[in-house]
């Protein structure tokens, strides 16, 4: 069996979530790891997470390590916000690592760019395709959950005049620090709220963007909605105590409009202490309306409070040899021959 040489790039949450799938898989072989945390750099990749040791030291400079031979390079490292509230992820790094030759799969929404960033799309697609490797953006959300399942599912219906995916997450024992962003225990009035939608739909959006284009729906315009909720009582997250009426939850709605129609929709919640503050309403479901009437599909367990982050890291592992072996550029999931569990 071919063994792939992977790094795994940023140590987080999702990082943590993969350095264990790669320790699983009999045809992956971890190569690398690189992290800006002074904790973490020096130590046993595995280790740092209680994990058998995996011989691998965790290093700080991304440059040194693309040097090696590597297959593919897992991208997770974090986001930047600029001065509007959107999510930047550095394109320059992902087209400094396909310079070097290397694949590179990342959860980081650069994806379905040629609609979103177009710009950044060509960047990277050129430095790929020159370099004769590939770029693959895929996760959770956007990704898996939205859009590659729903898509796939549409292919069930005779017709499909709409679809919304709803779901959320609890980050009452989220310790990372992009989570400051929801404002958990701040008053709702001072909460800058207009600013808070366009960086979470800078986030996901784009998986909006690609179910309406792969079933045929040519938008109009995109609707962006935000509903904010207040604590019903004091609620114990792990970063500390939310008061009564603060901020505990935020609803946000992204549409994609045909002539004042949804057609294609991305309901998400972040919220704190859902098993104390029942709304907002977390919901894992996808509706398509058309022929038949309708088709849902409820998915349970998509983000547990333990392991909310397998979910994210197992599809950009799962496609590792599909990447490698692949055409070179830009890809896109949905493009790809199913994926399936790695060996």
């Amino acid at each position: 069996m071919e063994q792939y040489k992977v790094v795994v790039w940023g140590l987080g949450n999702v990082g943590r979530a993969a350095v264990r799938m790669i320790q699983s898989k009999k045809s992956l072989q971890l190569v690398g790891a690189v992290d800006n945390d002074p904790e973490k750099i020096g130590k046993d990749s595995g280790a740092i997470f209680d994990f058998p040791n995996t011989g691998v030291i965790v290093e700080g400079d991304i440059d040194e390590v693309l040097k090696r031979d590597v297959d593919v390079v897992l991208d997770y490292t974090p986001l930047v916000r600029d001065e509007k509230g959107g999510f930047t992820p550095s394109a320059e790094d992902i087209v400094k690592v396909l310079n070097a030759g290397k694949n590179v799969v990342t959860t980081l929404p650069i994806y379905y760019s040629q609609v979103t960033t177009p710009d950044l799309y060509k960047m990277i697609d050129d430095a790929a395709k020159k370099n004769h490797v590939s770029y693959l953006p895929t996760g959770l959300l956007p990704g898996a959950y939205a859009s590659y399942i729903p898509t796939v599912l549409a292919g069930l219906m005779g017709q499909v005049d709409s679809i919304t995916v709803q779901s959320g997450e609890d980050d009452q024992h989220n310790y990372s620090s992009w989570v400051k962003v929801f404002g958990y225990g701040m008053d709702p009035d001072k909460f800058p709220q207009d600013k808070l939608k366009l960086g979470i739909a800078s986030y996901y959006v784009s998986g909006v963007y690609e179910m309406g284009a792969r079933l045929g729906m040519k938008f109009d315009d995109m609707k962006i909605e935000h509903e904010c909720f207040t604590a019903p009582e004091d609620l114990h997250p792990i970063f500390g105590t939310v008061k009564k009426g603060t901020i505990s939850g935020h609803r946000f709605t992204m549409s994609g409009m045909i002539n004042g129609q949804k057609k294609a929709s991305l309901v998400y919640v972040h919220k704190i202490c859902d098993d104390v503050a029942p709304e907002p309403e977390i919901k894992n479901n996808i509706h398509i309306e058309g022929i038949p009437k309708s088709l849902d599909i409820d998915i349970e367990g998509l983000m547990p409070l333990d392991e909310s982050y397998v979910t994210s890291a197992a599809p950009s592992v799962n496609v590792i040899p599909q990447v490698v072996e692949g055409e070179s550029g830009f890809l896109q999931a949905l493009d790809l021959k199913v994926v399936t569990p790695i060996q």
